[in-house]
């Protein structure tokens, strides 16, 4: 499987990158760290990451924009994406071969050859392990992307579906100088502004069971200058908490009509529950978009009622 890819990149002196909208750090980092270890390997060849920056500012600088010509000589390669609506530039179609690679539960064909697994805890944990196949060697550059994308997506390897195959993962990376500091500053520090939105969110979760859900509308991120995109993020700040096993934050969506919900789990099958609502995602975390607030406050009693099953 690995080595049809790398045939695939040495096929191609033109490779583009792709990845979900609004981009956590997985998909930076998968996407920014793919492309730097095909440089580290290949300098002449022309590799280009497309896409908006989102919420991230400071990941706009590594950002490329091409034109469709020169999408159309180029492999394409899309990374952490679970449905082709929410690739950030569908233009990768344009491609002259396409391949995927992600960890949500596949639920369509996008592209001509795809690697997906879903048990893996981040893109950034099935890339490390591909490069390591391959024998690769990295720059710090590419292995710190890929680590800050792996320690994201897995919270510092707290989740579920971490296995020892995240850890042989962090192993390869951290031969080629990782920081582990400078990584947990990009995924988790926090500024002012972030310090009293998380309290605000905070203090409108009500909990329901063993369920912890809150309500937020566009006042409330306004207030601290937070656009949607931003506020919708902080579902963290529900979590952590020792007797709560489920929790989301339902964050009033720019059109100032609909909710957009972000469901959180530590063990139990919160998917199932947005795919109910058009949604979906991994088990222990899910989303969805276009709620009216009668449907959110069904997915709150649906919820409340996962949290206190056996």
């Amino acid at each position: 499987m690995h080595n049809q890819i790398l045939e695939k990149i040495k096929e191609f002196d033109t490779i583009t990158i792709y990845r979900h909208q609004a981009p956590d750090m997985d998909a930076f980092g998968s996407q920014l760290g793919f492309k730097q270890a095909i440089l580290d390997q290949y300098p002449d060849k022309k590799v280009y990451a497309l896409g908006g920056s989102g919420s991230r500012e400071e990941f706009k600088a590594y950002l490329d924009s091409v034109d469709d010509e020169t999408i159309q000589k180029s492999l394409a390669i899309v990374l952490d994406i679970a449905n082709t609506p929410r690739v950030d530039d569908d233009r990768f179609r344009l491609a002259k071969y396409s391949i995927r690679v992600d960890h949500h539960v596949q639920v369509e064909t996008m592209c001509d050859y795809e690697w997906i697994d879903h048990n893996a805890s981040a893109t950034c944990e099935m890339l490390p392990l591909m490069f390591k196949s391959w024998g690769w060697e990295l720059s710090q550059k590419a292995a710190q992307f890929l680590y800050c994308g792996l320690t994201a997506d897995n919270i510092r390897f707290s989740i579920a579906n971490v296995s020892a195959k995240s850890f042989e993962a962090a192993a390869y990376l951290f031969q080629f100088g990782v920081d582990v500091v400078a990584a947990s500053e990009t995924n988790f520090a926090s500024s002012y502004e972030d310090f009293r939105y998380e309290t605000i969110v905070r203090q409108k979760s009500v909990r329901s069971g063993n369920a912890l859900t809150a309500i937020l509308e566009k006042e409330d991120y306004e207030s601290v200058g937070f656009s949607f995109v931003q506020a919708k993020e902080k579902v963290y700040a529900l979590g952590g908490i020792r007797d709560i096993s489920v929790w989301a934050l339902f964050t009033k969506m720019e059109d100032g009509e609909h909710y957009s919900a972000s469901l959180r789990a530590k063990t139990k099958d919160v998917r199932s529950i947005a795919e109910k609502f058009n949604g979906g995602g991994h088990k222990c975390a899910a989303g969805i978009k276009d709620l009216h607030i009668e449907q959110v406050h069904e997915i709150i009693q649906l919820l409340k009622e996962r949290s206190l099953e056996v």
